[in-house]
């Protein structure tokens, strides 16, 4: 880790230190290149001030007129080419004595006397500098080993830089793996220490918060495990009791007695049933078969069916819609399954005196079915839990039904299989309102994604 992260940012300091040096570099030589065109200009009419102080005109100089001339030119450092004005007849050119390449990047500036333009010189500087102009060489080779020292000075502490911050980053990265492995072995209530740098401390309250999340389901599975161990004793231990009681002779085989055992075995069977419905859901192995339905006219057919379950204990049930009819493709039976589910969990948690309200809102992308009651409600804690498998939130709710909490898990798996979402809003001790929300259009995932269906 150590190693892995002090590569990473050596190399890109090393990139944007190249980067910088790059863009240093293309900005030194262009204004290298502006002060040699400025310096050219200036020795070029410097030249052409001496000459005119010479007295040189533009007839053909003498010998010595052109050898003085050469030593003025050498001494600004630049090479010249003297013309007549129409360019016709050279006098002097140092430029083809040296190298003719050097006419290209010749300037030309025209030579006045009196007023009067009598010839034309081309200058250029010289390209390597090493002949007539040693103090421009000594500047440049100066600013480059400058360079060199600082970008040398920059690497180093890139290097350190790098070294450091990989320690450090690595120190409290390895201080959390140590943890999560610690966590792994079993010690879910050790808090992850939550220093160093801000995307670390981040990283570790996220892994604390998944710590705690993990320790809460285990005692939910144990808390759960022993509810469905207590809900599968409980007949099978009345059973076992009644026959034992009859083979005994304490009680006879009369008709009562087999009807309590039969009632037992019913309730052991329907538990069953719930848990191998809740497998088959989970697992996507029921098949979904999709026709387009006016879902007003099946909540209210559900509605009509739990009117006397809800008048029996006391609660007004309602229903609402709007006066069109609302379509949507869906699978009849799993989806009446579904509402009947929680219309169900809302006479059961209720008190009596309460109300239930069933209604229906249609949008052209979805249909949503919320289920409103003033029962007991659940609390803020157990709310994100209630459609996790085997889940109760309270056990005193139990006092209520015989069940498990396999209900809404059965809900969510086939409302998952049509593509849509369930959600819960409640409060305790006020009521709760369930809504599921149906796509228009069922659309198949495992096709979508290329699998068979």
């Amino acid at each position: 880790m150590n190693v892995l992260l002090f590569t990473a940012f050596f190399f890109f300091s090393l990139v944007f230190i190249l980067l910088i040096s790059s863009a240093h570099r293309f900005h030194w030589d262009s204004l290298f290149s502006t002060y040699q065109r400025s310096l050219l200009d200036g020795n070029a009419y410097r030249l052409m001030d001496d000459m005119r102080q010479a007295e040189i005109r533009a007839s053909a100089p003498e010998e010595e007129e052109i050898a003085w001339v050469k030593r003025r030119a050498n001494l600004y450092g630049i090479l010249i080419q003297y013309t007549s004005l129409d360019g016709r007849t050279i006098w002097i050119d140092t430029i083809r004595d040296f190298d003719e390449a050097y006419l290209e990047e010749a300037n030309e500036y025209p030579y006045i006397i009196d007023g009067r333009t009598v010839g034309t010189l081309k200058a250029a500087n010289l390209a390597a500098r090493n002949k007539l102009n040693p103090t421009m060489i000594e500047y440049q080779e100066q600013l480059e080993f400058r360079s060199k020292i600082l970008y040398a000075s920059i690497i180093v502490i890139a290097f350190l830089l790098s070294f450091w911050i990989a320690r450090v980053l690595s120190r409290h990265l390895k201080l959390l793996e140590e943890q999560t492995n610690q966590i792994r072995m079993g010690r879910r209530e050790l808090r992850i220490s939550s220093k160093g740098p801000e995307e670390v401390r981040m990283l570790a309250v996220t892994l604390d918060e998944m710590v705690k999340e993990l320790k809460k389901q285990e005692d939910w599975r144990q808390h759960l495990m022993e509810d469905l161990t207590h809900e599968l004793r409980t007949p099978l231990t009345s059973m076992l009791t009644q026959i034992e009681a009859i083979q005994d002779g304490v009680y006879e085989a009369d008709e009562q007695r087999m009807q309590e055992i039969f009632e037992e075995l019913e309730r052991l069977s329907r538990l069953i049933n719930d848990l191998e419905r809740l497998s088959e859901a989970e697992s996507a192995r029921f098949s979904i078969h999709i026709e387009k339905t006016d879902m007003v006219r099946l909540a209210r057919k559900v509605h009509e069916n739990f009117r006397t379950l809800a008048s029996s204990q006391g609660i007004q049930l309602t229903f609402e819609s709007t006066n069109v009819p609302c379509f949507c493709e869906v699978d009849r039976d799993k989806i009446v399954r579904v509402v009947s589910n929680v219309l169900s969990n809302a006479i059961k948690y209720n008190q009596p005196g309460g109300t239930v309200k069933l209604r229906i809102e249609c949008e052209p992308e979805h249909t949503d079915i919320i289920c409103e009651d003033t029962g007991i409600g659940i609390g803020e804690e157990d709310l994100p839990y209630i459609f996790n498998r085997l889940y109760r939130a309270d056990k005193s709710r139990s006092r209520f039904n015989s069940g498990v909490g396999l209900g809404l898990s059965i809900v969510k798996a086939l409302v998952d299989a049509h593509n849509g979402t369930v959600w819960a809003e409640s409060e305790l001790g006020v009521g709760s309102a369930f809504t599921v929300r149906i796509p228009a259009k069922y659309v198949n995932a495992e096709s979508e994604s290329g699998h068979p269906s």
